[in-house]
């Protein structure tokens, strides 16, 4: 197996994408066992902790499986068509959420009670404390649902609610996506503060942010 070792700087992408090609050349078979994760740290020169980044993300994209004890798995030579939610493509996905989810943080701002900011900072927290993908995807939900019920309408909380479950799949390849966790801190917080000092102008632009970054970031795994 030929890898190009990488520089520690965004070194889970550039593992993704040179896993990504092995896979997709055929250096590995759907069924074949990946070298262990010491082995590919080895030949990367780069920690365990970015290869085990980077094969969370190989199992997002649907290109593998992993088992506890018994290693990562090749489940498909190409990546599947994983930010396509049932019938919906991204951009419909994202479109809706543009809609809908700018406006809630907006009136978030504007008529959120102590309650809603003491679960708000709860689940920004919790969302700060988790390194797994799949979990981080479930607190991240439970966020922005949060955020809809702080509207005090809900119908926003029950909109939400429905369009989180036909956003699963893209929502945990985002999520697994590297890099995006630290992002993602990030633009929860900025959320969470303009929601708090009741900034409605700025808990909106805050959530437009973040919901552009979660397109490009949409973007980038579908051209891998």
């Amino acid at each position: 197996m030929k890898v190009v070792p990488v520089e520690q700087k965004s070194a889970a992408e550039h593992v993704r994408t040179q896993l990504i090609e092995l896979i997709e050349s055929r250096h590995f078979a759907v069924d074949d066992r990946l070298p262990s994760e010491a082995e590919l740290a080895a030949s990367f020169g780069v920690s365990r902790s970015v290869i085990r980044e980077a094969l969370h993300s190989l199992n997002a994209l649907g290109l593998t499986k992993s088992y506890a004890g018994k290693g990562t798995f090749v489940a498909a030579t190409r990546v599947q068509s994983h930010l396509l939610s049932g019938q919906y493509l991204p951009s419909q996905l994202n479109e809706v959420r543009r809609y809908l989810e700018v406006p809630a943080a907006r009136l978030a701002a504007e008529r959120r009670t102590q309650e809603d900011l003491d679960g708000l900072a709860e689940l920004v927290a919790a969302f700060e404390d988790n390194d797994d993908p799949a979990e981080r995807n479930k607190i991240d939900a439970r966020f922005h649902i949060a955020i809809a019920q702080a509207t005090g309408n809900p119908l926003f909380s029950r909109l939400v609610e429905d369009l989180r479950a036909v956003l699963q799949d893209q929502a945990l390849a985002v999520s697994a996506s590297p890099g995006r966790a630290a992002q993602a801190r990030a633009e929860h917080r900025a959320i969470y503060e303009a929601i708090k000092d009741g900034d409605a102008e700025m808990a909106a632009l805050a959530m437009r942010r973040h919901l552009q970054a979660v397109v490009a970031t949409s973007a980038a795994l579908s051209d891998s």
